[in-house]
């Protein structure tokens, strides 16, 4: 039961009754029937109604797998053509820590045609149907159940023409967020909406970072990461970024062996929700390794990315992010890592940090979610002289760091993960 539990609520899992509450179920609802419930899909049907000679409808059904289907049509009813532009967007809050910026996202869907009037020959509707799938809706799931919808319609108009018009798009959409009282805004492109060119909204210089009255959001393949800097406002000229350099190569090489694409990693002094460092893949194949205060000095910085900095082992967190540069670089990377890196999982409300604890070794690497990856490499690395790793008990015991003999051999247990996985670059 405990499985088709995790199947049904994925994350939500951590507060059946913070899940029942949201939904508006009264107390007494059995687990099989919350679950049922909440696994339906979320469907919008509604009419468009304009102020010309132009009307239609558009519904949108999500799926608790992350799929989606986006349909509709318009029709031209005079004598006037139109070229149309419809931008349908779902918002919700994100949770997010106690004490941290609120936030909020948008999942955008848009479409784009012609129709045409009684003055010029042509097909009076224009219908569109866009099916796809994107994980992060999946991941996301109890925050789009909370969600609401709106809709914009222009006229002669192409969202995804030239850059200034994609910027205008986006800047449209986070405009939404004011609904949710949201300072960060996640922006998650699909269908038609995915097919914006996102490199030509780059800061000049910046690869994969938009800055903007806004804040300041780092962008992947298929959505916007809102972005922070500590104590100081998110402008382009308060970002940094900047490749690796050799000795960072080097010291970081002690560890993957040649196994992380170097030449694609770009540093900045960004971080996420919560003051969390992270790391996501850009534009043209660039991995954007978002450092925070550790920016300057990653290998000898003993910080978390934010704040005071605490009696880590120099360097242990860009190992951990390089960790994540190391997933994606071999395609285990998953979707929905955007929100679990960000802190924006539930589980991680009130400063729960159990994604990242990772217990014994043993089970397979492919197990391990992508935090408790990252942290098993980055905490061999450290060593550990004390059987508790960040005051929880493990089931472990003292090794020294970077022990690169097994366990049986008087090293560490978790040696096994980075010889036959990470410097065999295999999942």
């Amino acid at each position: 039961m405990a499985m088709s539990v995790r199947q049904a609520f994925g994350h939500g899992a951590g507060s059946l009754e913070r899940t029942r509450s949201r939904m508006g179920i009264p107390r007494g609802a059995s687990v099989r029937q919350l679950a049922g419930q909440f696994v339906q899909d979320i469907v919008f049907d509604e009419p468009i109604v304009t102020d010309d000679a132009l009307g239609g409808q558009h519904r949108l059904t999500l799926r608790r797998d992350g799929s989606f289907r986006y349909e509709g049509h318009l029709r031209a009813t005079g004598f006037p053509s139109f070229e149309v532009s419809i931008l349908t967007t779902l918002g919700y809050p994100i949770d997010v820590p106690p004490g941290t910026p609120t936030a909020a996202a948008q999942v955008a869907f848009a479409a784009h045609g012609e129709c045409h009037g009684t003055n010029e020959p042509g097909d009076r509707d224009f219908s569109w149907n866009q099916e796809g799938l994107l994980p992060i809706l999946a991941a996301e799931w109890e925050g789009l159940r909370r969600c609401t919808l709106q809709h914009q319609v222009q006229f002669d108009t192409d969202f995804f023409g030239a850059a200034g018009d994609a910027v205008s798009f986006l800047a449209q959409t986070v405009l939404l967020a004011s609904a949710f009282g949201a300072v960060g805004v996640a922006v998650i492109l699909a269908g038609e909406a995915a097919q914006i060119d996102q490199g030509q909204m780059v800061v000049p210089g910046t690869v994969g970072i938009l800055a903007g009255a806004a804040g300041a959001f780092v962008f992947g393949p298929s959505m916007l990461i809102p972005a922070f800097i500590a104590g100081a406002a998110a402008a382009a000229a308060a970002i940094k970024q900047r490749p690796m350099d050799g000795p960072e190569r080097d010291f970081a090489d002690r560890v993957f062996q040649g196994r992380v694409p170097y030449d694609r990693v770009l540093l900045t002094n960004l971080t996420g929700l919560g003051g969390r460092p992270f790391t996501c893949p850009g534009p043209g194949g660039v991995i954007i390794v978002n450092m925070g205060d550790g920016f300057d000095r990653p290998t000898t910085y003993v910080g978390n990315g934010s704040g005071p900095e605490i009696s880590r082992a120099p360097g242990q967190l860009l190992v951990h992010e390089l960790t994540h540069a190391w997933q994606i670089a071999n395609e285990t990377f998953l979707p929905e890592y955007y929100c679990r890196a960000l802190g924006t999982a539930s589980g991680t409300a009130g400063g729960d940090m159990s994604a990242y604890d990772y217990g014994p070794a043993g089970p397979a690497w492919g197990s391990f979610n992508t935090e408790q990856q990252a942290a098993i490499i980055d905490g061999w690395f450290a060593g550990s002289d004390a059987p508790t790793l960040e005051g929880k008990v493990q089931p472990q015991r003292m090794f020294p760091p970077m022990s690169s003999v097994d366990i049986t051999e008087g090293g560490s247990p978790y040696f096994r993960y980075v010889r036959d996985n990470l410097r065999a670059g295999i999942a």
